[in-house]
Protein backbone atom coordinates (compact mmCIF):
# COMPACT_ATOMS: atom_id res chain seq x y z
CA UNK A 1 0.00 0.00 0.00
CA UNK A 2 1.78 3.25 -1.22
CA UNK A 3 1.58 6.27 1.59
CA UNK A 4 -0.96 8.88 1.56
CA UNK A 5 0.50 11.59 -0.36
CA UNK A 6 1.01 15.76 -0.07
CA UNK A 7 -1.22 18.08 -1.49
CA UNK A 8 1.52 19.61 -2.96
CA UNK A 9 5.01 18.67 -4.32
CA UNK A 10 6.89 21.52 -2.74
CA UNK A 11 9.26 21.90 -5.56
CA UNK A 12 11.21 24.80 -7.16
CA UNK A 13 14.45 26.24 -8.68
CA UNK A 14 16.66 23.28 -7.82
CA UNK A 15 15.62 20.42 -6.34
CA UNK A 16 18.99 19.66 -4.23
CA UNK A 17 22.59 19.04 -5.23
CA UNK A 18 23.76 16.48 -7.52
CA UNK A 19 25.40 13.40 -6.52
CA UNK A 20 27.92 11.69 -8.12
CA UNK A 21 27.09 8.01 -7.40
CA UNK A 22 23.83 7.21 -8.61
CA UNK A 23 23.43 3.25 -8.48
CA UNK A 24 22.85 1.26 -12.13
CA UNK A 25 19.72 -0.51 -12.26
CA UNK A 26 20.73 -2.34 -15.84
CA UNK A 27 17.05 -4.49 -15.73
CA UNK A 28 14.04 -1.98 -16.19
CA UNK A 29 11.23 -5.81 -16.08
CA UNK A 30 11.36 -7.49 -12.84
CA UNK A 31 12.56 -10.52 -14.26
CA UNK A 32 14.46 -9.20 -16.89
CA UNK A 33 18.03 -9.78 -17.19
CA UNK A 34 18.68 -6.53 -18.60
CA UNK A 35 19.69 -4.77 -21.59
CA UNK A 36 23.50 -5.50 -20.35
CA UNK A 37 23.10 -8.88 -21.89
CA UNK A 38 22.22 -7.74 -25.28
CA UNK A 39 25.54 -7.11 -27.75
CA UNK A 40 25.10 -4.82 -31.01
CA UNK A 41 25.52 -6.24 -34.15
CA UNK A 42 25.92 -5.18 -37.80
CA UNK A 43 22.54 -6.20 -38.48
CA UNK A 44 21.19 -4.45 -35.38
CA UNK A 45 23.28 -1.64 -34.20
CA UNK A 46 21.18 -0.08 -31.83
CA UNK A 47 19.30 -1.17 -28.67
CA UNK A 48 15.94 -0.59 -29.81
CA UNK A 49 12.90 -0.82 -27.41
CA UNK A 50 10.99 -3.50 -29.89
CA UNK A 51 14.20 -5.47 -29.50
CA UNK A 52 14.06 -5.22 -25.39
CA UNK A 53 10.46 -5.77 -24.97
CA UNK A 54 10.22 -8.96 -27.65
CA UNK A 55 13.17 -10.25 -25.31
CA UNK A 56 10.84 -10.42 -22.23
CA UNK A 57 7.34 -10.59 -23.61
CA UNK A 58 7.79 -11.98 -26.96
CA UNK A 59 6.30 -8.75 -28.92
CA UNK A 60 6.53 -4.96 -28.76
CA UNK A 61 4.23 -3.41 -26.91
CA UNK A 62 2.81 -0.33 -27.63
CA UNK A 63 2.05 3.20 -26.28
CA UNK A 64 -1.56 3.91 -24.88
CA UNK A 65 -1.38 7.94 -24.21
CA UNK A 66 -2.98 8.99 -21.77
CA UNK A 67 -3.65 12.65 -20.72
CA UNK A 68 -4.58 13.80 -16.86
CA UNK A 69 -4.66 17.28 -17.63
CA UNK A 70 -1.95 18.50 -15.59
CA UNK A 71 0.30 21.59 -16.74
CA UNK A 72 4.27 23.02 -16.20
CA UNK A 73 5.87 25.75 -13.75
CA UNK A 74 6.83 27.78 -17.22
CA UNK A 75 3.15 27.94 -18.01
CA UNK A 76 0.82 28.70 -15.12
CA UNK A 77 3.76 31.59 -13.82
CA UNK A 78 5.73 29.87 -11.51
CA UNK A 79 8.54 30.50 -14.01
CA UNK A 80 7.01 32.11 -17.19
CA UNK A 81 4.00 31.40 -19.03
CA UNK A 82 3.24 29.75 -22.52
CA UNK A 83 5.97 26.72 -21.98
CA UNK A 84 8.92 25.90 -24.07
CA UNK A 85 8.94 27.29 -27.04
CA UNK A 86 8.69 24.06 -29.06
CA UNK A 87 5.80 22.81 -26.96
CA UNK A 88 2.45 22.80 -28.18
CA UNK A 89 -0.67 24.02 -26.49
CA UNK A 90 -1.48 19.74 -25.59
CA UNK A 91 1.65 20.14 -23.18
CA UNK A 92 3.25 17.30 -25.91
CA UNK A 93 0.66 15.06 -25.72
CA UNK A 94 -2.56 14.09 -26.87
CA UNK A 95 -4.39 16.96 -25.61
CA UNK A 96 -7.75 14.67 -24.60
CA UNK A 97 -7.92 16.02 -21.42
CA UNK A 98 -10.50 17.58 -20.13
CA UNK A 99 -12.70 16.66 -22.67
CA UNK A 100 -12.44 12.85 -22.25
CA UNK A 101 -11.69 11.32 -18.55
CA UNK A 102 -8.96 8.66 -18.04
CA UNK A 103 -10.94 6.00 -17.98
CA UNK A 104 -12.39 6.68 -21.60
CA UNK A 105 -9.09 7.35 -22.89
CA UNK A 106 -8.02 4.05 -21.65
CA UNK A 107 -10.66 2.19 -23.29
CA UNK A 108 -10.22 3.75 -26.46
CA UNK A 109 -6.61 3.13 -26.26
CA UNK A 110 -6.45 -0.41 -25.22
CA UNK A 111 -8.98 -1.24 -28.00
CA UNK A 112 -6.88 -0.10 -30.82
CA UNK A 113 -3.73 -2.02 -29.07
CA UNK A 114 -5.69 -5.33 -28.72
CA UNK A 115 -6.57 -5.48 -31.96
CA UNK A 116 -3.36 -6.41 -32.71
CA UNK A 117 -2.97 -8.46 -29.63
CA UNK A 118 -6.01 -9.67 -28.53
CA UNK A 119 -4.74 -11.18 -25.94
CA UNK A 120 -1.56 -11.09 -23.02
CA UNK A 121 0.47 -8.06 -22.63
CA UNK A 122 -0.39 -5.42 -25.40
CA UNK A 123 0.45 -2.19 -24.13
CA UNK A 124 2.54 0.26 -21.87
CA UNK A 125 0.28 2.95 -20.46
CA UNK A 126 2.07 6.07 -21.08
CA UNK A 127 1.27 9.25 -18.97
CA UNK A 128 2.06 12.19 -21.17
CA UNK A 129 1.19 15.31 -21.51
CA UNK A 130 2.38 18.14 -19.41
CA UNK A 131 4.48 17.60 -16.31
CA UNK A 132 2.61 14.41 -14.67
CA UNK A 133 3.77 15.27 -10.88
CA UNK A 134 3.37 19.15 -10.79
CA UNK A 135 1.88 21.46 -9.19
CA UNK A 136 0.22 18.34 -6.96
CA UNK A 137 0.60 14.18 -7.04
CA UNK A 138 -3.26 13.31 -6.33
CA UNK A 139 -4.65 13.26 -10.23
CA UNK A 140 -1.23 11.02 -10.61
CA UNK A 141 -1.72 9.00 -7.39
CA UNK A 142 -5.53 8.14 -8.53
CA UNK A 143 -4.65 6.89 -12.38
CA UNK A 144 -1.58 4.89 -11.15
CA UNK A 145 -4.71 3.08 -8.88
CA UNK A 146 -6.81 3.10 -11.99
CA UNK A 147 -4.36 1.32 -14.45
CA UNK A 148 -3.12 -1.04 -11.77
CA UNK A 149 -6.63 -2.95 -12.48
CA UNK A 150 -5.68 -3.31 -16.14
CA UNK A 151 -1.94 -4.97 -15.35
CA UNK A 152 -2.77 -8.03 -17.82
CA UNK A 153 -3.01 -5.70 -20.35
CA UNK A 154 -0.35 -2.84 -19.93
CA UNK A 155 2.61 -4.27 -17.51
CA UNK A 156 4.89 -1.81 -17.86
CA UNK A 157 3.62 2.11 -17.07
CA UNK A 158 5.53 5.46 -17.67
CA UNK A 159 5.06 8.96 -16.36
CA UNK A 160 6.52 12.06 -18.22
CA UNK A 161 7.44 15.07 -15.53
CA UNK A 162 10.09 17.83 -15.64
CA UNK A 163 13.32 17.15 -13.31
CA UNK A 164 12.34 20.17 -11.26
CA UNK A 165 9.43 18.70 -10.53
CA UNK A 166 10.61 14.73 -9.59
CA UNK A 167 10.38 15.44 -5.50
CA UNK A 168 11.07 13.20 -3.57
CA UNK A 169 7.48 12.69 -2.81
CA UNK A 170 7.14 12.26 -6.31
CA UNK A 171 9.45 9.15 -6.41
CA UNK A 172 7.99 8.11 -3.65
CA UNK A 173 4.92 7.66 -5.02
CA UNK A 174 6.27 5.89 -8.89
CA UNK A 175 8.56 3.35 -6.49
CA UNK A 176 5.06 2.45 -4.55
CA UNK A 177 3.88 1.25 -7.58
CA UNK A 178 6.78 -1.47 -8.16
CA UNK A 179 4.80 -4.15 -6.84
CA UNK A 180 1.75 -3.04 -8.87
CA UNK A 181 3.42 -3.40 -12.86
CA UNK A 182 6.26 -5.46 -13.95
CA UNK A 183 8.33 -1.85 -14.23
CA UNK A 184 7.65 1.59 -13.66
CA UNK A 185 9.85 4.16 -15.74
CA UNK A 186 10.06 8.21 -15.25
CA UNK A 187 10.54 10.14 -18.14
CA UNK A 188 12.46 13.09 -18.04
CA UNK A 189 13.08 16.04 -20.40
CA UNK A 190 16.92 16.47 -20.90
CA UNK A 191 16.42 18.48 -23.89
CA UNK A 192 19.77 20.43 -24.01
CA UNK A 193 22.69 19.89 -21.47
CA UNK A 194 23.61 23.12 -22.18
CA UNK A 195 21.84 25.65 -19.04
CA UNK A 196 22.41 28.95 -21.55
CA UNK A 197 20.32 27.21 -24.17
CA UNK A 198 17.65 26.09 -21.42
CA UNK A 199 16.89 30.04 -20.90
CA UNK A 200 16.80 30.43 -25.05
CA UNK A 201 14.11 27.85 -25.30
CA UNK A 202 12.10 29.12 -22.57
CA UNK A 203 12.10 26.16 -20.57
CA UNK A 204 14.35 26.87 -17.44
CA UNK A 205 15.18 24.12 -15.83
CA UNK A 206 19.06 22.58 -15.32
CA UNK A 207 21.17 20.27 -15.69
CA UNK A 208 21.78 19.57 -12.07
CA UNK A 209 18.12 19.03 -11.81
CA UNK A 210 18.34 16.65 -14.46
CA UNK A 211 21.05 14.63 -12.49
CA UNK A 212 19.55 14.96 -8.98
CA UNK A 213 15.89 13.72 -10.49
CA UNK A 214 17.83 11.18 -12.24
CA UNK A 215 19.67 10.32 -8.89
CA UNK A 216 15.99 9.90 -7.26
CA UNK A 217 14.73 7.89 -9.82
CA UNK A 218 17.65 5.01 -9.56
CA UNK A 219 17.77 5.05 -5.67
CA UNK A 220 14.12 3.79 -5.86
CA UNK A 221 14.61 1.17 -8.78
CA UNK A 222 12.53 2.98 -11.16
CA UNK A 223 13.63 2.62 -14.93
CA UNK A 224 15.09 6.24 -16.61
CA UNK A 225 14.19 7.36 -19.45
CA UNK A 226 15.49 10.56 -21.37
CA UNK A 227 14.54 13.05 -23.71
CA UNK A 228 16.79 14.61 -26.10
CA UNK A 229 16.21 17.53 -29.57
CA UNK A 230 18.67 17.70 -32.11
CA UNK A 231 19.39 21.80 -33.29
CA UNK A 232 17.82 23.68 -30.89
CA UNK A 233 18.55 27.50 -31.36
CA UNK A 234 21.79 28.33 -29.46
CA UNK A 235 23.02 25.00 -29.30
CA UNK A 236 26.16 23.68 -31.07
CA UNK A 237 26.55 21.29 -33.25
CA UNK A 238 27.95 18.94 -30.32
CA UNK A 239 24.84 20.15 -28.26
CA UNK A 240 23.40 16.13 -28.75
CA UNK A 241 26.58 14.74 -27.77
CA UNK A 242 26.79 16.74 -24.87
CA UNK A 243 23.33 15.37 -24.27
CA UNK A 244 24.71 12.36 -24.69
CA UNK A 245 27.42 12.55 -22.58
CA UNK A 246 25.20 13.86 -19.51
CA UNK A 247 22.45 10.66 -19.81
CA UNK A 248 25.15 8.33 -19.55
CA UNK A 249 26.59 10.06 -16.85
CA UNK A 250 22.99 9.88 -15.11
CA UNK A 251 23.30 6.08 -15.76
CA UNK A 252 19.37 6.27 -17.78
CA UNK A 253 18.03 3.27 -18.87
CA UNK A 254 16.58 4.74 -21.81
CA UNK A 255 16.42 7.26 -24.52
CA UNK A 256 14.30 9.40 -26.91
CA UNK A 257 16.20 10.76 -29.83
CA UNK A 258 14.17 14.00 -31.45
CA UNK A 259 14.51 16.54 -34.32
CA UNK A 260 13.79 20.31 -33.37
CA UNK A 261 10.07 20.27 -35.09
CA UNK A 262 7.89 23.64 -35.77
CA UNK A 263 4.20 22.85 -34.74
CA UNK A 264 1.42 25.04 -35.19
CA UNK A 265 0.40 27.38 -31.46
CA UNK A 266 3.76 27.00 -30.15
CA UNK A 267 6.25 30.17 -30.00
CA UNK A 268 8.73 28.17 -32.13
CA UNK A 269 6.10 29.05 -35.25
CA UNK A 270 6.47 32.79 -34.72
CA UNK A 271 10.07 32.34 -34.64
CA UNK A 272 9.74 30.15 -37.76
CA UNK A 273 7.71 32.50 -39.55
CA UNK A 274 10.11 35.94 -38.91
CA UNK A 275 12.62 33.46 -40.32
CA UNK A 276 15.31 33.21 -37.12
CA UNK A 277 15.59 29.91 -37.15
CA UNK A 278 18.23 27.66 -38.90
CA UNK A 279 16.32 24.07 -39.13
CA UNK A 280 18.48 20.71 -39.21
CA UNK A 281 18.48 18.51 -42.60
CA UNK A 282 17.37 14.89 -42.97
CA UNK A 283 21.10 14.41 -43.40
CA UNK A 284 22.34 16.45 -40.77
CA UNK A 285 20.12 14.89 -38.69
CA UNK A 286 21.34 11.45 -39.29
CA UNK A 287 24.70 12.47 -39.00
CA UNK A 288 24.03 13.91 -35.54
CA UNK A 289 22.51 10.86 -34.40
CA UNK A 290 24.84 8.21 -35.70
CA UNK A 291 27.73 10.30 -33.91
CA UNK A 292 25.49 10.79 -30.90
CA UNK A 293 25.02 6.78 -30.73
CA UNK A 294 28.87 6.00 -30.81
CA UNK A 295 28.90 7.77 -27.21
CA UNK A 296 25.23 5.77 -25.67
CA UNK A 297 26.38 2.85 -23.90
CA UNK A 298 25.33 -0.19 -25.70
CA UNK A 299 23.21 -1.24 -22.40
CA UNK A 300 20.85 1.79 -23.31
CA UNK A 301 17.17 1.15 -24.54
CA UNK A 302 16.58 3.73 -27.16
CA UNK A 303 12.92 4.22 -26.98
CA UNK A 304 12.98 6.75 -30.60
CA UNK A 305 15.17 7.28 -33.46
CA UNK A 306 13.12 10.40 -34.77
CA UNK A 307 10.06 12.56 -33.99
CA UNK A 308 6.73 12.71 -36.03
CA UNK A 309 3.44 14.97 -35.34
CA UNK A 310 -0.06 15.06 -36.62
CA UNK A 311 -0.14 16.45 -39.98
CA UNK A 312 -2.36 18.90 -39.15
CA UNK A 313 0.15 20.36 -36.34
CA UNK A 314 3.07 20.28 -38.33
CA UNK A 315 4.79 23.21 -40.27
CA UNK A 316 8.45 22.56 -40.52
CA UNK A 317 11.17 21.35 -41.43
CA UNK A 318 9.69 20.39 -45.01
CA UNK A 319 10.49 17.58 -46.72
CA UNK A 320 11.50 14.68 -44.32
CA UNK A 321 10.77 11.55 -45.10
CA UNK A 322 8.75 9.30 -42.89
CA UNK A 323 9.61 7.63 -40.04
CA UNK A 324 11.05 4.17 -40.65
CA UNK A 325 13.12 5.63 -43.42
CA UNK A 326 14.97 7.99 -40.94
CA UNK A 327 15.59 5.12 -38.75
CA UNK A 328 16.61 2.63 -41.49
CA UNK A 329 19.35 5.80 -42.69
CA UNK A 330 20.16 5.89 -39.15
CA UNK A 331 20.93 2.35 -39.24
CA UNK A 332 22.63 2.45 -42.41
CA UNK A 333 25.00 5.51 -41.40
CA UNK A 334 26.33 3.41 -38.68
CA UNK A 335 26.90 0.20 -41.01
CA UNK A 336 28.58 2.64 -43.64
CA UNK A 337 30.85 3.66 -40.66
CA UNK A 338 31.67 -0.10 -39.32
CA UNK A 339 30.40 1.05 -36.15
CA UNK A 340 27.21 0.43 -33.54
CA UNK A 341 25.85 2.49 -30.40
CA UNK A 342 28.15 2.27 -27.55
CA UNK A 343 31.25 1.83 -29.92
CA UNK A 344 33.21 4.73 -28.09
CA UNK A 345 31.30 5.10 -25.20
CA UNK A 346 33.54 5.49 -22.29
CA UNK A 347 34.27 2.30 -20.75
CA UNK A 348 32.71 0.05 -23.29
CA UNK A 349 34.24 -2.74 -25.70
CA UNK A 350 32.03 -2.64 -28.68
CA UNK A 351 33.52 -4.24 -32.05
CA UNK A 352 32.39 -2.26 -34.85
CA UNK A 353 33.04 -5.96 -36.85
CA UNK A 354 30.97 -7.81 -34.94
CA UNK A 355 27.95 -9.93 -36.63
CA UNK A 356 29.34 -8.82 -39.66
Amino acid sequence: MCPAVPITTGIGRGVGAAGSAIPRMGAMLTGQAGAETWTPTREQPVFMLSRFLRARYGRPLRRVMLDLGRTCPNRDGKFGFGGCIYCDVAGSGTGAAPRQPLAAQWQEGVARVRRLHPEGPAAIAYVQSYSNTYPDLLPLRDALDFLAGFRDAAPIVSVGTRPDCFSEDAADLLACQRERFDAVWVEFGLETADDRVQEVIQRYDTLENFFTACRRAKERGLGVVCHTIAGLPGEREDGLRKQVDAAAEAQVDGIKFHQLMVLRRTKLEVMWKRGELSLLSPEQYVTRVADALELLPAHVVVHRLVAEAPPAEYLAPAGWPRKNAVHAAIEAELRRRSSLQGRHAPGEHVSGGRGA
